[in-house]
């Protein structure tokens, strides 16, 4: 986790911790279109609050607009 000027990133590592996730549905994670992710570098990035309003507005698998992870 970095912090710039009040503003909260994780990196891949942090949310696979976060989460519990390995690092392949880590980098799909990251890698798919609806996740908030950005890339500066070779490295990429989610800011806190993206992550959290992520996560709130996912539905349980077998609903509509499911998502797995």
């Amino acid at each position: 986790m970095e912090k710039l000027d009040n503003i909260v990133m994780y990196s891949p590592e942090d949310v696979r911790k976060l989460l519990h996730l390995g690092n392949a549905k880590c980098l799909e994670l990251f890698n798919s279109k609806d996740f908030p992710s950005i890339k500066i570098g070779r490295a990429f990035w989610v800011k806190a609050d993206c992550l959290e309003r992520f996560l709130s507005e996912k539905h349980v698998l077998g609903q509509e607009n499911e998502f797995e992870f």
